[in-house]
C-alpha cells in the first residue's frame, strides 16, 4: 500500500501554516522587544531619547506612505503638514492648555481641515504637477513662519513649549514618553494595515494601479484621492504635535523641503506601500543619521550611496528584504 499522507497536491501550499507563524512570531518579537526597551536602558539614556525621535519619525513616514503607498501620489511638501501640526500644538500649549489630548486633537483637526481645503484643488492634478504643487505649498507654509514672528518665534523658532499633561499629571520622563509614542505608532501601523484590507484600501490600490480604469468602473477618483491626502496630512500633523511636545520647541526647519526629502527617504528605505517598512526605515535612518553625522559632516554622501544600493539591489526596501528572507527560510523548511 502506498503512503500518500506526506504528498501535497500540486498548487497547494503545504507549508503555508509554517510561513505565517514565522512572520507573525518575528513581528511579535519585534513589538515586545520594542516595548521592553525602557527596561533595558537607563531612564535618561540617550538611546531612549533617540528611540523616541525614531518613533516620531516612524509615524511621519507612515503618514506619507498613506498617500504614496495607497494612491501613488508623490508629495514633496509633506513636511509642511508636519511643521504646521507642531506649530499649532506649540502655540496652543503655551497660550491655552498643555493637555495632550486637547492639543494633539486640535493640531490634527486643524491640519485635516486645511488639507481638505487645499487638497480639493491639488488632487485634480496628476503626476509631476501634483508633486510640484505640493512642494510649492510646503515652501509657502515654511515662509509663513517668518511673516508673524510674534506668534511663531520667527527665525528663533517657538521656544518654551510646556510639558504635556495627562489628566493633570505632567508627562516629563523619557520612559513614559517612549511608551506613549510607541503605543501611538503601533496602533497607527495596525490601523493602516487593516485599512488596506477594506474596500476603501482596495479602491485606493485600484487608483494607484490605473486611475483611468478606476474612473471607468465608476469610482469617484478625486474624492478617494482627497480622502487619502487628508488622512496622510492629519497623521503628519499628529506627528508634528508630538514632536513639539517632546522637543519642547519647534523651528521653521520642520516645514522645509529638505525635511520632506528626509520623509521620502524613510518611505523608500523601508519599502513603499508596506506601511511597516516606512516605520522601520525611519528608525534606521534616525539611528544611522545620528551615528554617521557624529563621524562625518558629509553624512548625505553615505546615505546617497545607500539609496543607490537599495534602488539597484533592494527596490522594495528593508521590508522587502525581510519578506525575501522569510520566504527563503520557509522554502528551506519545505525541502
Amino acid at each position: 500500500m502506498t503512503d500518500t499522507t506526506l504528498a501535497a497536491p500540486r498548487g497547494k501550499n503545504l507549508f503555508g501554516k509554517i510561513r505565517v507563524p514565522l512572520r507573525q512570531s518575528f513581528a511579535w518579537l519585534l513589538i515586545v522587544g520594542g516595548a521592553a526597551l525602557p527596561f533595558l536602558v537607563e531612564p535618561t539614556s540617550f538611546i531612549l531619547i533617540l528611540a523616541s525621535h525614531a518613533l516620531i519619525a516612524g509615524l511621519l513616514g507612515l503618514s506619507l506612505d498613506m498617500l504614496l503607498g495607497t494612491t501613488g501620489m508623490i508629495s514633496f511638501g509633506h513636511a509642511g503638514w508636519y511643521g504646521l501640526g507642531a506649530y499649532v500644538a506649540g502655540i496652543t500649549a503655551k497660550a491655552w492648555t498643555p493637555d495632550i489630548f486637547v492639543v494633539v486633537a486640535l493640531a490634527t483637526v486643524t491640519v485635516a481641515v486645511l488639507a481638505a481645503a487645499v487638497g480639493a484643488v491639488l488632487v485634480q492634478q496628476i503626476g509631476k504637477a501634483f508633486a510640484i504643487l505640493t512642494l510649492a505649498l510646503g515652501q509657502i507654509m515654511y515662509t509663513a513662519v517668518f511673516i508673524a514672528p510674534s506668534v511663531t518665534g520667527g527665525e528663533d523658532g517657538l521656544q518654551g513649549i510646556p510639558a504635556p499633561t495627562f489628566f493633570g499629571s505632567a508627562i516629563d520622563d523619557f520612559r513614559t514618553w517612549y511608551w506613549v509614542l510607541y503605543a501611538i505608532v503601533i496602533v497607527a501601523t495596525f490601523g493602516a494595515l487593516l485599512c488596506r484590507r477594506t474596500p476603501l484600501g482596495q479602491a485606493w490600490a485600484a487608483i494607484r494601479e490605473n486611475q483611468e480604469r478606476a474612473r471607468f468602473v465608476g469610482m469617484d477618483v478625486n474624492s478617494l484621492k482627497l480622502l487619502s491626502y487628508i488622512i496622510s496630512a492629519a497623521m503628519a500633523g499628529t506627528a508634528g504635535a508630538l514632536f513639539a511636545f517632546f522637543n519642547g520647541s519647534v523651528s521653521a526647519d520642520a516645514l522645509h523641503w529638505a525635511e520632506s526629502g528626509k520623509v521620502m527617504m524613510y518611505v523608500i528605505l523601508g519599502g513603499v506601500g508596506t506601511f511597516i517598512g516606512p516605520v522601520l526605515g525611519a528608525a534606521v535612518f534616525t539611528v544611522a543619521h545620528q551615528y554617521i553625522s557624529s563621524l562625518s559632516g558629509e553624512w548625505l554622501i553615505y546615505f546617497g550611496l545607500l539609496m543607490i544600493f537599495l534602488v539597484l539591489f533592494a527596490p522594495k526596501g528593508i521590508y522587502g528584504l525581510y519578506r525575501r528572507a522569510t520566504q527563503r527560510l520557509t522554502g528551506r523548511a519545505a525541502q
